[in-house]
């Protein structure tokens, strides 16, 4: 049963780090690429805080299912 959990977990843990570095190469260090219907750059300045929401969330989720992996036995 604990090594199901795992591997739920470990799973789980690796689609969030490919999502996460999804986001962080998208987001492109704060300047990320302006798509053509954003013509209004505060349209452009809400996708990027979007975007930092997003990463900062993706962040505190992988640190919460590393948490609860350091909890299972090994």
């Amino acid at each position: 049963r604990d090594s199901d959990a795992r591997r739920i977990l470990e799973d789980e843990l690796r689609r969030e780090e490919d999502r996460l570095a999804g986001l962080k190469r998208d987001y492109n260090n704060g300047e990320p690429e302006r798509r053509g219907e954003e013509r209004n750059y505060q349209t452009y300045l809400d996708r990027v805080a979007q975007m930092k929401a997003g990463i900062t969330r993706s962040e505190a989720d992988i640190a919460a299912l590393k948490r609860e992996l350091s909890k299972l036995p090994p």
